[in-house]
């Protein structure tokens, strides 16, 4: 399912430039380095509390590194501005609002609204786009029903098909088949991989999910406050891969351990 190695060639599409990040002075990223080019997929992986989702949001530009700058089309990330269009965004589940009374179709239009502007009414052609998003989604039966109402594979889709409605260049994905079945978990790569090769889309996508996303992405990343790894998918074993997102897990704990027992100073 594998799409070839990029070329290194193609223009960078994310550049994250020896950024640091902290929480409250709790340090959560530190000297992290990333180039994702052009039509690549990136898997991100690591454990819980490593920092993937805050790297992710970065990218976004919904935070601002402390150190380091993080660039998107070239442009610093929290200042795209009307830019941002070009991004699509699949939260976590947890963070998505799904008890509110949209309808699935309501809700893929919702991501039309980035590229219309403030204050612009949605027309035809908005409501079209999302209806074609959702037919390509195998959702089209549904798009009447309360999102409440959906399976969590279905609503996962309806949440793909809002961020691809404006045909963005970049798609960001935190964790999109926690909570699904396994054989919604195949059909959603088998889909994802299908529109990323339609749409010319660049994907980053957090997840655990070692097995599978070994052989959709190009890139794979291990992210525990720094890259511990990072290259072409097909040259890590999924054992070499294991053994280095543990050992970033593993530094990381006997550095906690270190701090707590008062054996170095302050967490910089």
């Amino acid at each position: 399912m594998r799409h070839a190695a990029t070329d290194n060639s193609s223009s960078p599409v994310v550049q994250v430039e020896h950024v640091d990040f902290a929480w409250d002075g709790n340090e959560v990223l530190r000297d992290c380095n990333l180039e994702v080019t052009e039509g690549q997929f990136l898997g991100l992986l690591g454990p819980n509390g490593g920092g993937k989702t805050t790297l992710l949001r970065l990218i976004l530009g919904e935070l601002v590194p402390q150190r380091g700058r993080v660039l998107v089309f070239g442009k610093e990330a929290h200042r795209l501005g009307r830019g941002r269009h070009l991004i699509g965004y699949v939260p976590q589940r947890e963070r998505a609002e799904v008890n509110f009374p949209a309808t699935a179709l309501d809700t893929v239009v919702m991501g039309t609204f980035s590229s219309l502007g403030f204050g612009r009414r949605v027309r035809r052609a908005q409501r079209e786009a999302a209806l074609r998003i959702l037919d390509r989604l195998g959702l089209a039966e549904v798009g009447h029903k309360p999102l409440r109402e959906l399976s969590g594979g279905q609503q996962q889709r309806v949440f793909v098909a809002r961020a691809l409605v404006a045909q963005p260049r970049l798609l960001l994905l935190d964790e999109p088949t926690v909570g699904i079945d396994i054989a919604g978990q195949e059909s959603f790569y088998q889909q994802l991989h299908q529109l990323q090769a339609e749409m010319g889309l660049t994907v980053i996508m957090v997840t655990h999910d070692m097995d599978h996303i070994r052989h959709v992405a190009d890139w794979l990343a291990c992210v525990c406050r720094e890259i511990h790894w990072h290259g072409p998918a097909e040259t890590i074993s999924r054992e070499e891969l294991q053994e280095a997102c543990e050992l970033g897990a593993y530094d990381e704990h006997v550095r906690t351990f270190h701090l707590r027992e008062g054996e170095r100073g302050t967490d910089n």
